[in-house]
């Protein structure tokens, strides 16, 4: 599943790059900044985990700030940018860094209004149990895909609708602890609110 979801990155780019290449006017630097990204798992899987200490459940509520910067322009009358970027996912009892890479699509729907899908991946270095040491997760990559909506100029309000995919495997749990499930599996609806910039 990593794999495939890394090929999907690199084919999105194989087919961005070149177009990007061939594009008339000039480039432009792109920053997404999305301080506030609330995820809620759709998958229904409420991780748990059970020590000595008691049982401690996470929630289906997470949230992801995070910033990406990168490179866009007009290609024919879709305005196209390759950006890239990190954050965080917070549960109240599990975290993790992000880095990203996205590629965006957006169709000027009025002159101030753009709207088009997104599709990246997402990789989490470093997932960790915040309640205890008691368990340990393996790092692991996810396929992030949705729709995103800009109202601006050079600066503009960004909101964006997205599906996010991954998995963590456990890969260590002490003697005696009792988690729900092998992995923590996550299937959430993102909706992320922030600014863009293009400059």
């Amino acid at each position: 599943m990593q794999k495939w979801r890394l090929m999907s990155l690199l084919l999105a780019t194989a087919v961005v790059v070149p177009a990007l290449a061939r594009a008339e006017s000039d480039y432009d630097f792109v920053v997404n900044a999305m301080p506030a990204t609330i995820l809620l798992d759709a998958s229904g899987d409420k991780f748990s985990v059970e020590d000595s200490n008691g049982r401690v459940s996470l929630s289906e509520l997470y949230t992801m700030p995070n910033i990406a910067a990168g490179v866009g322009t007009m290609w024919r009358d879709i305005y196209v940018d390759v950006v890239g970027g990190g954050g965080v996912l917070i549960n109240d009892g599990f975290r993790s860094f992000m880095l990203q890479g996205i590629v965006e699509a957006a169709w000027q729907a009025t002159d101030a209004f753009t709207i088009g899908p997104r599709l990246g991946v997402v990789y989490f270095p470093d997932p960790e149990w915040l309640d205890s040491d008691s368990v340990e997760f393996d790092s692991n990559a996810g396929l992030l895909a949705g729709l995103q909506m800009a109202l601006g100029d050079k600066i503009k309000y960004l909101v964006s609708v997205d599906i996010m995919d991954v998995s963590f495997d456990i890969s260590d749990a002490q003697e005696g602890v009792k988690t729900s499930d092998d992995s923590l599996n996550m299937t959430a609806l993102a909706i992320q609110f922030g600014v863009r910039g293009e400059f």
